[in-house]
């Protein structure tokens, strides 16, 4: 009786409310979606970032452990998620402004991944304008633009964009100005290539969402591939008269490699060879890298530096990806010597 008490309450609950958000969970953590009411005998189907909102709840069940659990159906890019989660990671939506950054960041996320998509239709349905205007001509038709995007897909089928930063810079009684940067990497066939984008966009409201009303892109980076810059087979070269290690032409050629002007980050010294997984780490993270080797003595140090980044901003921000997931003690330098 306790029980189906409970599920009339919870049932009466979500009866009552349009949409929900995911709470409880972590920033830059994700809850799973499953695809039945159940921890233990279920796949994921999806995830769910925290603070996600415009959620709707279907139906809701308690199981046989007295765990309530919902059917949700979710924004997710261009598409959606539906799935079970458990209703504790569920609460009707807060009363925020229309221009909150909490609704703002949930509508660039599914913008952003919108565009890992193979359909632009779905991708249309976020901008406020006939988006063909704003993809290299303005004068492009959409069949041409359609034309372009499928070249695109087929060339790089495999991609991901992360929404990495949102400042919001005027808010107004009809729309929004913001800055966002995305990183983002592009694969297919044996190939990549990887970047930054940092944009401006104007946002105006439609409902519990918005759409694009303007895009500018402020700076397009493409990083450099991860690339070796000396010979693994390096020989020591003696000077007979006082026996000191003389500096090789290898040597003058990885001085000449850096660029005062860039930024790197340098995530470690090793007096053998670099270990496979670790600089697989690296890349796994999303950047590139470079190895210095330099001769002390009889003995090779190899150091590894991460970037090379072009300003400041960046190179902070990389810094603490570094710091938790590749080297807590990494620092950024402006010059290799």
């Amino acid at each position: 009786m306790k029980n189906i008490i409970i599920l009339m309450l919870l049932l009466f609950g979500f009866g009552h409310a349009t949409k929900y958000e995911i709470v409880h969970v972590n920033k830059g953590r994700a809850l799973n979606v499953r695809d039945t009411p159940s921890l233990r005998k279920s796949a994921v189907v999806g995830r769910l970032a925290a603070h996600t909102t415009n959620v709707s709840v279907k139906e809701c069940l308690e199981d046989r452990r007295g765990n309530e659990w919902c059917y949700i159906n979710a924004p997710r890019g261009g598409s959606h998620i539906e799935g079970w989660v458990n209703s504790y990671y569920l609460a009707p939506m807060a009363k925020r402004s229309k221009f909150s950054w909490l609704r703002i960041q949930n509508f660039l996320l599914n913008f952003y991944l919108s565009d890992k998509e193979d359909f632009l239709d779905k991708l249309q349905v976020f901008y406020a304008f006939p988006m063909q205007r704003y993809f290299r001509s303005r004068n492009v038709s959409l069949m041409e633009l359609r034309q372009k995007k499928v070249k695109f897909y087929k060339k790089w089928p495999k991609r991901n964009y992360r929404f990495t930063y949102l400042k919001i810079l005027k808010r107004k009684r009809n729309y929004v100005d913001v800055q966002a940067t995305v990183r983002w990497r592009v694969e297919g066939h044996g190939d990549y290539e990887e970047g930054k984008d940092i944009q401006k966009l104007r946002l105006v409201p439609i409902g519990n969402t918005f759409k694009v009303l303007a895009i500018k892109y402020l700076r397009h980076t493409v990083y450099p591939k991860p690339k070796t810059t000396v010979d693994e087979n390096v020989t020591l070269v003696k000077n007979k008269e006082n026996n000191k290690t003389v500096v090789s032409p290898i040597d003058k050629i990885i001085k000449e490699t850096f660029d005062g002007k860039k930024y790197y980050i340098k995530a470690g010294s090793f007096f053998s060879e670099i270990n496979k997984n670790y600089l697989a780490s690296i890349s796994k993270n999303r950047f590139s890298y470079i190895i210095q080797k330099v001769r002390q003595g009889n003995k090779i140090i190899r150091r590894v530096f991460i970037g090379p980044f072009y300003s400041e901003e960046e190179t902070k921000e990389a810094l603490k990806v570094v710091r938790a997931k590749i080297n807590g003690q990494a620092y950024i330098q402006t010059v290799i010597r």
